[in-house]
């Protein structure tokens, strides 16, 4: 099941943030590093503002939407829901311009404001709307959801940025467009309410205690993932903060796409096993959906690392560079090793209902990043930045594993996690070999060969293990 529904997701999961790979190097070759340094604060800040004010919601709907399926038991999740998103999206609106106005971009005109308004509203339907779609298992929705927003609002941007010039607001209205049509789109296949009233205070109370720890939990993993951006901006100053988001940007996409290549198949089939058979078997579940992702992770950090200099080289342009190259691997080893954390290790806490031990790790990463940022950003300039997001996201893994395996008996895959070591080491050795690419076919040629070894010599290795189930299929039928 996991294998299917990771395939039927994996269009979804690989265009919209390739999408947004592609844009985060365009736009080094189409907007100077100030306007990149105030996109990049905003996307962020919005990020912060969707976990604490919708968030919470998003969670409970994920893990308990199924019990709301029929007559009035529907209609009271879709009157509650309804005021929920309509209160969000207006405390999110009235946030980001306040913050836009006091951090960001002070002299912001007009356009600038609205152009960020309106991406937050539409970035907030399109993230709550797919994870509705995800429990609901309606891949086509999530898919709209995935796809149009970072695809057409990348196209639609840069366009505008042709017509209009290099000032922020054009490639958010870029987005904000695309997103609204996402919303649109998807509408009539999904189920809502028309009314906003009585909301459900049994709903909303039980909401909030499910949800309120994830907020804090998330705000904090913000902070962990967000902080470099803004002391960058606070030291050196937001043309520094648009150095920085370029490798810092990159190799957090890059380790997103490769993650969510899995992951959006992966839990709501554990939530299934926790719900229908217990902890035990929602462990197993989570063991086995862990080998998946790291199979993915493993040979991207891999393959990013070694070849850093000609992805660099020949993709970003010049201003770009030199930061770039020194803070891409880094940053695409930080994002993996968080990936890793949220997708296996902190989703013991969702299933079990302890959200509150999310805080616990989450305060881990947040903390450590803000005091190793200032520190090592004051000596060491933009790099400190990403050093200590590695550091900080380690810190922070090792906890959420180690209460995990300790407490709820998490297991690891050892058997799978060897192969894939083994398959890994092999790609990199290959790659060693290989020239710097000198051109964007080489570059494919190089990326394609690494990928080739890498199946190769997993497959050669789970060979023994799928012989083994093939003949023992037989068997199973005959008894």
């Amino acid at each position: 099941m996991l294998l299917r529904h990771t395939l039927l997701y994996m269009p979804a999961q690989l265009i919209g943030p390739l999408f947004q790979l592609i844009a985060m190097i365009v736009w080094t070759h189409v907007v100077n590093e100030h306007t990149l340094g105030v996109i990049t604060l905003l996307t962020a800040t919005h990020e912060l503002l969707q976990i604490g004010f919708l968030a919470w919601w998003s969670q409970y709907a994920l893990r308990f939407f199924g019990r709301f399926q029929t007559g009035e038991e529907a209609q009271r999740f879709y009157r509650t829901e309804n005021a929920i998103l309509l209160l969000s999206v207006f405390i999110q609106s009235v946030a980001i311009i306040g913050i836009l106005f006091l951090v960001i971009a002070p002299d912001a005109k007009a356009g600038l404001l609205t152009a960020t308004v309106a991406y937050v509203i539409t970035r907030s339907l399109n993230l709550y709307i797919g994870e509705r779609a995800r429990v609901q298992q309606k891949i086509g929705v999530y898919s709209v959801q995935q796809i149009i927003g970072p695809a057409l609002g990348f196209l639609i941007g840069l366009l505008m940025i042709d017509l209009f010039g290099q000032n922020p607001e054009w490639p958010l209205a870029g987005y904000a467009i695309a997103q609204l049509a996402a919303v649109l789109i998807v509408l009539p296949k999904i189920g809502f309410g028309r009314n906003l009233w009585p909301v459900d205070r049994t709903i909303v109370n039980h909401a909030l205690h499910y949800g309120i720890p994830i907020i804090v939990g998330s705000g904090l993993g913000w902070v962990g993932l967000n902080a470099s951006r803004f002391i960058v901006n606070d030291i050196l100053g937001v043309a520094a903060a648009g150095l920085f988001a370029v490798g810092y940007g990159l190799g957090q996409r890059a380790a997103a796409v490769a993650a969510m290549l899995v992951t959006a198949a992966a839990f709501p089939i554990a939530v299934k096993r926790m719900e229908s058979s217990g902890s035990n078997a929602a462990m197993q579940q989570l063991s086995e959906n862990s080998a998946l992702l790291v199979a993915i992770l493993a040979p991207s950090i891999v393959g990013i690392f070694m070849l850093r200099a000609e992805i660099v080289h020949l993709l970003i342009a010049m201003p770009f560079q030199q930061v770039t190259l020194a803070v891409l691997p880094l940053s695409v080893l930080a994002g993996a090793i968080r990936n890793l954390r949220a997708h296996f290790g902190d989703q013991v806490f969702l299933l079990h209902t302890r959200t509150r031990l999310m805080i616990v790790v989450a305060s881990i990463d947040a903390v450590v990043t803000v005091a190793l940022s200032f520190a090592f950003i004051w000596y060491w300039g933009i790099i400190g930045g990403a050093v200590a997001t590695v550091i900080a996201a380690a810190a922070a893994a090792i906890t959420s594993f180690a209460i995990g395996f300790s407490q709820f008996n998490l297991t690891l895959p050892l058997g799978h996690l060897f192969r894939i070591a083994i398959a890994t080491a092999a790609m990199g050795a290959a790659l060693r070999l290989m020239p710097e690419a000198a051109n964007f076919i080489s570059l494919a040629a190089h990326v394609a060969s690494g990928a080739a070894i890498y199946s190769v010599v997993l497959v050669l290795l789970y060979a023994p293990l799928m012989f083994r189930m093939l003949r023992a299929r037989p068997q199973r039928s005959q008894a």
